[in-house]
């Protein structure tokens, strides 16, 4: 990373915490979300309620009727309010507790599975044991589970998961996959979780949306290191669509805003040049028997200069998401055997004007040609050749 006009990032947030990372895991798991062209994704959140029952009694909120949160008594008229409370005899709440139920289970046999075939030895017949074991586990709702409690197991059982994930072959593991290759902290990981991706994607002719949710996700986090893996993700399932969203992410910049201790005009920074000089600025006398005194009073007078810093720009180069960006556009670009995106460097005026005018129509003219090009002819079927008949002897 590179920054100019400051001595790092400013106002750049903090990565997101583990536990963040895997509730993002789970909604993706949950349901795919939309992806659109530019690969945007908004992360919308939500704050519920809680109902507390009269003064003195310990009853729980009655429950007339079904729906969320429409028939619980002793919530506030808000429709908001009771639309965020969820009524616990709804049929969708009952399966998702049971669910949950389900999960916690399961996460307590894996934690006896580590310590019995991994954690407690090194013999390899015990932990390959083990590994067949952990093939058991098909439930979507065990997947995050799988990466959090094995996460500093060595190679063989990391690996093993991956393995065992990419052979669901199904959409959720395939999101499982995707969120390793962008959020784990071990780049071989990430390298298997990509190519295992990679492998999926040409056995099914395309990536799913999760898998792109997941890339969006992680494109979006202001962490650098995590946005680069994401970055080398879509790099690696040639998601042309995402072009947009790494123009965008390849650099960023921006004005803080902070107020003057003044109470002035916002200031980011003071700097005083100058000399200080003290003085008597007024005598208190002082009146005693006999005596006379007088207690001085010092003031102090500057000259010089001051300089207010009003206003700053810090701009940071993302170099390794610029890197994954050249990659894919010029694979994808026939103009690119003789111009190279990366002479457009990070000015994004550049990148949207080639991306508007050359970039998309050359991909529908691809796309038209192959709409025109005529079906393949089935080759007739061949006759069987007949075997030989044996031959007499003497």
């Amino acid at each position: 990373m590179e920054s100019l006009g400051g001595r790092g990032r400013v106002g750049m947030e903090t990565s997101m915490s583990r536990g963040t990372r895997r509730t993002g895991l789970a909604s993706a798991l949950r349901g795919g979300m939309a992806v659109a062209v530019a690969m945007a994704m908004g992360v919308a959140g939500a704050a519920g309620a809680m109902a507390s029952p009269p003064s003195g009694s310990h009853a729980a909120p009655g429950v007339v009727g079904g729906g969320s949160g429409g028939g619980i008594e002793g919530l506030p008229d808000d429709p908001f309010i009771r639309a965020m409370v969820k009524d616990p005899n709804d049929p969708t709440v009952r399966a998702f507790a049971a669910a949950q139920k389900v999960r916690r289970a399961e996460e307590r046999e894996l934690k006896k599975l580590r310590f019995e075939h991994f954690r407690s030895t090194r013999n390899v017949e015990v932990r390959q044991i083990g590994i067949q074991k952990l093939r058991a586990y098909t439930d979507p709702a065990v997947f995050p589970a799988l990466l959090k409690l094995f996460e500093y197991e060595d190679r063989d059982v990391r690996g093993a998961i991956l393995d065992h994930l990419r052979d669901q072959q199904t959409d959720e593991a395939d999101a499982t996959i995707a969120w390793s290759a962008v959020f784990d902290r071990d780049e071989w990981f990430r390298a298997g979780a990509g190519a295992r991706l990679k492998q999926r994607a040409l056995e099914t002719g395309g990536v799913s949306n999760r898998v792109k949710t997941v890339a969006a996700y992680g494109l979006r986090n202001a962490d650098d290191a995590i946005a680069a893996n994401a970055a080398a993700l879509i790099n690696t399932l040639n998601l042309i669509e995402a072009i947009p969203a790494l123009v965008n992410a390849q650099v960023l910049g921006g004005v803080p805003s902070q107020t003057a201790a003044d109470g002035g005009e916002a200031a980011l920074a003071y700097i005083l040049v100058g000399t200080q000089q003290a003085f008597v600025a007024d005598l208190t006398p002082v009146v005693g028997d006999s005596a006379v005194a007088f207690d001085p009073t010092l003031g102090i007078v500057t000259d010089g200069v001051v300089l207010r810093v009003i206003d700053a720009v810090v701009i940071t180069y993302r170099t390794e998401i610029h890197r994954q960006l050249v990659g894919l556009a010029d694979r994808n670009w026939s103009g690119s055997s003789s111009r190279s995106t990366a002479s457009m460097g990070y000015d994004q005026q550049k990148w949207w004007d080639w991306y508007v005018g050359e970039f998309l129509p050359e991909q529908a003219a691809k796309r038209r040609a192959e709409m025109a090009a005529p079906a393949p002819t089935p080759s007739p079927a061949r006759e069987p050749t007949p075997a030989p008949e044996p031959v007499a002897g003497p």
